[in-house]
């Protein structure tokens, strides 16, 4: 018995930290969304000017504005939250908010928790410990593809300002 206690603290601290991981995706991609925002604006703010320099920096927006819709398309994959899939059949059900909100009244939920054995608790637990290691890499994975896209966005960004300046 002491060491389920043992093995459900130590899980407790794996579920936080992989918690804390997917925080730190969400975080990351909206510093990804300011910088794409500010680049986006002063295109937005001067389409006209550089749409009309030269055929050149027609294709350059054409571009841009491409990889502004593949990057909000990967930070929209990366914000969005994912379906706990693997835990709906098994543990006790008392850990993931979505399985404690889908009681009837509070009062199942704490006779479940109550019920709930050390092991079939730690098994639930691990259970959402997996699902949270899959989002968080989901979640990194779509980071990725977004800090990939905007550098390429911000690299199209540097060139139309260059045109725009010399102009």
């Amino acid at each position: 018995m002491e060491d389920t206690y043992r093995k459900t603290d130590l899980a407790l601290k794996l579920y936080e930290s992989t918690q804390n991981i997917i925080r730190f995706a969400d975080t990351k991609i909206n510093v990804l969304s300011v910088i794409n925002g500010i680049a986006t604006s002063f295109v937005i703010t001067n389409f006209q000017q550089i749409y009309e320099i030269s055929i050149l920096s027609k294709i350059l927006m054409l571009l841009f504005f491409i990889t502004f819709i593949i990057f909000v398309y990967f930070l929209l994959n990366t914000i969005l939250p994912r379906a706990n899939k693997e835990s709906e059949s098994i543990g006790s059900k008392v850990i993931f908010f979505s399985h404690i909100s889908g009681k009837p009244d509070a009062k199942s939920f704490v006779n479940d928790f109550n019920s709930a054995s050390s092991e079939g608790f730690l098994e639930d637990l691990l259970h959402q410990i997996y699902e949270s290691a899959k989002i968080a890499t989901t979640k990194f994975n779509y980071y990725r593809k977004s800090l990939f896209t905007l550098q390429f966005q911000i690299f199209l960004f540097f060139i139309i300002v260059g045109l725009k300046s010399f102009s």
